[in-house]
């Protein structure tokens, strides 16, 4: 179990370094650029033989494509697959509604589907944003909950260095309970604001992921909120 909740964390955590790490190669470059730069992915965590220690693997860059299906990202796990049409992303486990002018889906490895923000005009920080959903089938998480996961991320974040929880909570999200986890963390010279929601329905494990550096973050929240208030958990 130890295992698979080190892949998960490691594929929640990886648009933290996507998003900023663009936003910041973009500060330097032309617009024309800052929109051909690479996506970045990391691979899970792996588990010594020796120790329980987790470790992440350093992040390797490939060129993304944009795509209209969610058919083509590769997995992990067990993931819900799903559908992109008409604005509207849907899978057996949940669906939620995202503006296709302003975010672009993004091939990535581990997560069911992946949104990085496409309508940033003239300013490039808002290009760091992006909000990833990962979902596990009861099946396969033999027996790990919501809080089972809250509580271990809140450890992991908490034992790297440059991210600090900043809030956690029990809240609820779609109508279901959910654990919110709010951390804040520095790649590079970037400020990063990174938000977990997790919640579960009939055992399967939820987990959204959003967030941006901080310049661009207060200027997204009405439309992350947009997005967020659209899912419902089937």
């Amino acid at each position: 179990m130890k295992k698979l909740l080190a892949s998960i964390m490691a594929l929640t955590m990886v648009f933290a370094v996507t998003g900023c790490s663009e936003s910041s190669d973009s500060s330097s470059e032309s617009k024309a650029e800052a929109k051909t730069t690479t996506t970045t992915t990391a691979a899970p965590a792996v588990e010594s033989e020796a120790d329980t220690t987790t470790t992440t693997a350093a992040p390797e860059e490939s060129v993304a494509d944009t795509t209209t299906s969610a058919d083509d990202t590769t997995s992990t796990g067990d993931e819900a697959k799903g559908t992109y049409e008409n604005d509207v992303y849907t899978s057996d486990l949940y669906s939620f509604k995202i503006d296709s002018k302003k975010w672009a889906m993004q091939e990535s490895a581990g997560v069911d589907v992946m949104f990085t923000y496409a309508d940033a005009g003239d300013d490039a920080e808002l290009e760091s944003a992006s909000i990833n959903v990962i979902s596990m089938s009861n099946e396969l998480l033999n027996g790990l909950t919501a809080s089972d996961y809250a509580d271990q991320i809140k450890q992991t974040y908490d034992s790297m260095d440059g991210y600090t929880v900043t809030n956690d909570k029990e809240d609820k999200f779609a109508g279901k309970d959910a654990y919110i986890v709010d951390v804040t963390g520095e790649i590079g010279s970037q400020k990063v604001l990174l938000n977990q929601i997790i919640t579960s329905d009939n055992g399967n494990l939820v987990v959204i992921t959003y967030g941006a550096s901080e310049k661009a973050y207060s200027k997204l929240s009405d439309e992350f909120k947009t997005v967020l208030d659209s899912f419902e958990l089937k």
